[in-house]
C-alpha cells in the first residue's frame, strides 16, 4: 500500500506568497504532510502518482458558520424571512429532533462539504436538547472526518429543553470536551456556540463566553444581525466593553456593523464570519458591510449557514460575497458620479477569505489554509476541463467565478482520500440518502402543518414572543 502520493502536472494555487501558483507543477503528500510542492518532483518509493492534468490544485476550502444537524431540512424555508426560519426551524422542527436525527444531519451535511471542497468547518452546533444530543452530534461530525470545529450550542430549546438550569448545560459543555474531545487538539476540535444576545439575562451570555475563555476554547455567536425592534442579536458593546472579545472570538453576521465596530474587532484580535447568501436572502437586518470589514482590516471567513433556504455550495458563496462587495464599491461611485478604475475587493481577496483567513479564525492557520510544505495535506483537486471552467486563464478567477461543488474531483483530509474521482471514499451513498430522507420524513411527522402560523401578521410578534420564551427557560 503506498505511503505517500505525489500529484503531478496540475495548476497549484499554493495561496502563498512566496510560492506563488504553478502551472504544471507538482505537489508531494507524504503520510498527512505537505512535503513537496514545485516543478517537476521525483515520485518516492512506493508512491502513488496523480495525474493532475487538466486539474486546479487548491488548498482545502473553510466554512466557517454551518448548522450542520440541519441536513435533513434542506430547502423547508426557501420562500420565508429569517421569522419564518425561527419559527419553523429553531422552534417547531428543532422541539422534536431525536439525538438520531442531529447525528445522521450532522454525518450529511459533513459529507456534502467534502463532496464540495470543504475540509474545515465551524459547526455551530445550536441543537443541544440533552446530552444525549450532544454525544449523538459530536459522533456524527466525527465520523465524516473532516476537519474544523464542533461548537457546543448553549441556546435553551424551545419548549423542549433537557437540562435542568442555564449552569447545568454549561458544566455538560465541559463533559462533552473531557469525553470527547481531550486535549482539544485532533481533526476536530471543540468551541462554544453563545445563545443570541438579547434572548438571556446579559450575566448569562457572559458566563457562556467566560465558560469558553475559562476552557480556552474558541467561541462564536450571532452578533448584530437582529430584526424588527426585537432586542436581539444586536450589537456587541457590552462584550467589548467587558473584555470579552479577544482572538478566541469569531462573531457571524455583523450586519450592523460599521468601520468603528470591525475596528474594535480587529483590534482585540477577533474574526468575522460572513454568510452573505442567507444574510441577504432572508432579511437579516441590513446587508454587511464589507468595505468598511476590508477597510478595517478585520479577518474576513465565510460561511454557507444553513441548507434549509440556501446552498451548501462554498463556491456559490464566494461568488456571492464578491458579487455583493463589488456592488458596494459601484453604488458608491455612482453616487458621486465618478467612474470605476480598479476592483477593491479582488477574486483572490474572496479566495483567501475562504481559506486561510478561516484557518486563522480557527487558530489552524499553521496547519492548514495554504499549500506549503510542512503543512497538514487537506488538498482539493478541481476538475477544470470541465464546461463552465474551461478554458483556464486564472486559476482563482476561474473557480471564484465559475466553479461549482460537481467540480471537485478529489479531496485529501489530513494525507487521506476522502473523494477521489468525483466518488466518495468510505460513504454508502444509498444508505445514507433513504437515511436522511427517513428521518427527513420522521420529522415532518412529528411537527403539524404549520404554514398557517408562518403568516405575516403572526410572525410580527414570534421573536419577542420566543425571546420572551427562551428567558423563562434560561430563568430555571
Amino acid at each position: 500500500m503506498a505511503t505517500s502520493t505525489l500529484i503531478k502536472n496540475a495548476w497549484i494555487v499554493t495561496n502563498d506568497a512566496h510560492l506563488g501558483d504553478i502551472k504544471d507543477g507538482s505537489l508531494l503528500i507524504e503520510g498527512t504532510l505537505i512535503t513537496a510542492v514545485g516543478g517537476d518532483i521525483v515520485a518516492p518509493p512506493d508512491c502513488e502518482v496523480i495525474d493532475g492534468t487538466g486539474m486546479i490544485v487548491i488548498p482545502g476550502l473553510i466554512d466557517m458558520h454551518k448548522h450542520l444537524w440541519q441536513g435533513a431540512l434542506r430547502g423547508i424555508c426557501g420562500d420565508m424571512t429569517l421569522l419564518g426560519y425561527l419559527h419553523m426551524v429553531r422552534q417547531k422542527f428543532l422541539a422534536v429532533y431525536q439525538p438520531e436525527d442531529t447525528r445522521l444531519g450532522s454525518y450529511a451535511s459533513a459529507v456534502e462539504m467534502i463532496s464540495g471542497g470543504v475540509t474545515s468547518v465551524f459547526d455551530h452546533s445550536h441543537c443541544i436538547i440533552t446530552p444525549e444530543h450532544a454525544d449523538a452530534t459530536v459522533e456524527g461530525v466525527k465520523a465524516a472526518g473532516i476537519r474544523g470545529i464542533w461548537g457546543y450550542g448553549y441556546c435553551p430549546v424551545y419548549e423542549s429543553d433537557g437540562f435542568a438550569t442555564h449552569s447545568s448545560r454549561l458544566s455538560d459543555a465541559r463533559r462533552v470536551l473531557d469525553q470527547h474531545f481531550g486535549a482539544n487538539d485532533g481533526l476536530l476540535r471543540m468551541g462554544i456556540a453563545i445563545t443570541e444576545q438579547g434572548m438571556l439575562p446579559f450575566e448569562q451570555t457572559e458566563a457562556e463566553i467566560r465558560s469558553a475563555l475559562d476552557m480556552n476554547l474558541k467561541w462564536t455567536g450571532h452578533t448584530a444581525c437582529g430584526i424588527g425592534t426585537a432586542p436581539i442579536s444586536r450589537g456587541a458593546q457590552k462584550l467589548f466593553g467587558k473584555g470579552l472579545i479577544d482572538s478566541r472570538a469569531i462573531l457571524s453576521h455583523c450586519n450592523e456593523f460599521g468601520y468603528s465596530d470591525f475596528m474594535m474587532m480587529q483590534e482585540a484580535g477577533a474574526h468575522f464570519a460572513s454568510s452573505p447568501d442567507t444574510e441577504l436572502y432572508m432579511g437579516i437586518n441590513k446587508p454587511v458591510n464589507y468595505l468598511d470589514a476590508v477597510t478595517s482590516g478585520v479577518n474576513i471567513s465565510l460561511g454557507t449557514d444553513t441548507v434549509s433556504c440556501m446552498t451548501g455550495d462554498m463556491f456559490a458563496i464566494m461568488r456571492m460575497a464578491l458579487v455583493f462587495a463589488r456592488h458596494q464599491v459601484n453604488g458608491a461611485t455612482a453616487g458621486a458620479m465618478t467612474a470605476i478604475t480598479e476592483q477593491q475587493v479582488s477574486s483572490r481577496d474572496i479566495f483567501r477569505w475562504a481559506t486561510i483567513n478561516g484557518a486563522k479564525a480557527m487558530g489552524i492557520d499553521h496547519l492548514v489554509g495554504s499549500l506549503v510544505p510542512g503543512k497538514r495535506a487537506d488538498v482539493v483537486l478541481v476538475n477544470a476541463t470541465h464546461l463552465n471552467l474551461m478554458p483556464v486563464t486564472d486559476p482563482v478567477n476561474s473557480l471564484v467565478l465559475a466553479g461549482h461543488a460537481a467540480n471537485v474531483d478529489t479531496v485529501f483530509i489530513d494525507g487521506k482520500i476522502r473523494k477521489r474521482g468525483g466518488v466518495l471514499v468510505d460513504v454508502d451513498m444509498n444508505k445514507l440518502v433513504k437515511d436522511v430522507a427517513h428521518s427527513q420524513q420522521a420529522l415532518s411527522g412529528r411537527v403539524p402543518d404549520t404554514r398557517e402560523e408562518t403568516r405575516p401578521e403572526i410572525l410580527d410578534q414570534d421573536v419577542e414572543r420566543w425571546a420572551d420564551r427562551l428567558t423563562e427557560v434560561s430563568a430555571k
